[in-house]
């Protein structure tokens, strides 16, 4: 098994902010996608947050529309990538 590279700063920030169930989960997977592969951002299907998360589809836009609103996540295009500026 293999291991996710996530700066102090940044893990400090995740457990001083408020979050929902949902969010800390999605918000999770989306670092595991991204800084798990060395990228800063990637193409991620709602899908696929539905099946490693085991969250519904119906609630998967609303958390990456709340975690945006957090700026905790950013989103350009079908990309969703880690906000480092939180």
């Amino acid at each position: 098994d293999g291991y996710t590279k996530i700066a102090n700063e940044l893990l400090e920030a995740i457990y001083k902010t408020k979050l929902t169930n949902y969010e800390y989960r999605v918000f999770m997977m989306i670092i595991r996608k991204t800084y798990g592969f060395n990228k800063k951002s990637d193409w991620i299907a709602q899908k696929q947050i539905v099946e490693k998360t085991g969250i519904c589809k119906s609630h998967i836009s609303r958390t990456i529309k709340n975690l945006l609103k957090k700026n905790m996540i950013t989103r350009e295009g079908k990309k969703i990538g880690i906000q480092k500026d939180y």
